[in-house]
């Protein structure tokens, strides 16, 4: 194929999640990158949506149509119900792991099949492992488009991890094994694209090694800086004034939920005892149980859902991070950074982020989260360095508008090659 110094002029963004409300870290970083690629090509926009009130509420409608009006298409297709008997029972035998048969339907091939015949895309990004089994259907489109991946994360690592920190030992073997299953996919899957981009640094390297062939780019999360400028003001003049500590991001994601758990039950009792004034609050969507629970500990909120995470933000001692499980890179650090609060996180948790300095605080395990914290609350001139050093460095590199720069410069190299 021989491509023009304006390619791609038509693009397809493929993702297993559609991108409202935006209350994950994943639809985050599928709006600010497909609205990124936008600004220089035709994007399509192809995603599952659930028939939950997530999808179905007005907040949710009108989010939609905001964000598809820099788009040439929006096109969605309601998935159906997730780890069904024959979808286990597949993942476990069959060609795909479960974390594919979930979304995999007849109708979202055939909508694909219909899509690259109606229309000449000369790129498709593939958001993830998820949506393997439309690889042959891509493949056949008639203009031949190049398949690029987009790694939000090595999820045979991640699910490694869960199985290395769960308690229950049922639930250690399911993740072992998924993991192993997964391992030895990825790279079979792997090697279907034509080129990839991971979320770091350190994903591009562990991806590289498993595909020495392959043409791997880092492409970083970002956050929006200028959406937190106002947080960041009034953070700058009366800094941790909320007496809060908070901790965001979606509290049905289990690595979330031990994140949360180990820190109320662990640190925050130690913190609470010095500042019992102070307060632990867990932000974010579909809270399980077990997280909700949690708010009969004292001090402890747990909010749920909720239509701006930037409020929480304003007048925090620390953003906490203490997660033992996951990949990727973390978009609440950066949003806590571009907000003017100070990051306290384990090394896991801050894993893919780089800290120039005095930009965040990071310990080898959850334990050690409780003297960070009160050892910051002492030292105002520390709180204030890391506010500043955190702020800087999400606006030199962390903005999402350099980041979709960024990911336009992989599909420059690529048409070079």
């Amino acid at each position: 194929m021989t491509l023009s110094p304006a390619w791609p002029k038509r693009l397809l963004y493929f993702t297993h999640r559609a991108s409202w409300p935006l209350n994950t870290g994943a639809k985050l970083r599928n709006y600010y990158l497909a609205h990124g690629l936008a600004k220089h090509t035709k994007v399509t926009f192809l995603a599952f949506e659930d028939d939950s009130g997530d999808y179905l509420s007005s907040e949710s409608l009108d989010a939609k149509a905001e964000f598809a009006k820099p788009l040439e298409r929006v096109i969605t297709l309601v998935r159906g119900k997730a780890y069904t008997p024959g979808r286990v029972f597949r993942g476990v035998f069959g060609e795909h792991p479960i974390s594919v048969e979930n979304y995999t339907t007849t109708e979202m091939n055939e909508l694909v099949v219909r899509l690259c015949n109606e229309m000449d895309f000369d790129a498709v990004q593939v958001e993830g492992v998820h949506l393997a089994a439309y690889l042959p259907a891509l493949r056949a489109a008639r203009s031949k488009p190049l398949l690029v991946c987009d790694w939000h994360n090595i999820e045979s690592e991640v699910q490694r991890r869960y199985g290395e920190n769960t308690k229950k030992p049922h639930i250690k073997l399911a993740a072992y094994l998924f993991a192993a299953r997964l391992a030895a996919y990825e790279p079979r899957f792997a090697r279907k694209f034509d080129a990839h981009v991971t979320v770091s640094e350190r994903d591009r390297q562990m991806l590289q090694d498993l595909v020495p062939e392959a043409k791997v780019y880092a492409v970083d999360n970002g956050v929006d800086v200028g959406s937190f400028d106002e947080v960041h003001r009034q953070n700058e003049e009366s800094p941790g004034k909320a007496g809060r500590l908070v901790f965001v991001g979606s509290m049905d994601y289990h690595a979330n939920v031990d994140a949360a758990r180990e820190f109320a039950t662990g640190p925050w009792p130690q913190i609470r005892e010095r500042h019992p004034g102070f307060t632990f609050s867990v932000v974010g969507r579909s809270p399980t149980p077990e997280v909700l629970a949690l708010a009969k500990l004292p001090g402890v909120e747990v909010t749920g859902s909720v239509r701006d995470v930037r409020p929480y933000y304003v007048g925090a001692v620390a953003a906490v991070v203490p997660l033992r499980i996951g990949g990727g890179s973390r978009l609440k650090i950066l949003e806590a950074m571009a907000a003017g609060v100070p990051v306290v996180s384990t090394v896991l948790g801050a894993e893919g982020i780089p800290s120039d300095g005095d930009a965040m605080i990071t310990r080898s395990s959850v334990d050690g989260l409780g003297e960070a914290v009160l050892g910051l609350v002492s030292d105002p001139e520390k709180a204030a360095r890391m506010r500043s050093a955190g702020r800087t460095l999400v606006q030199k590199r962390y903005d999402w508008g350099a980041i979709g720069e960024t990911l336009m410069g992989v599909y420059r190299a690529l048409a070079e090659k």
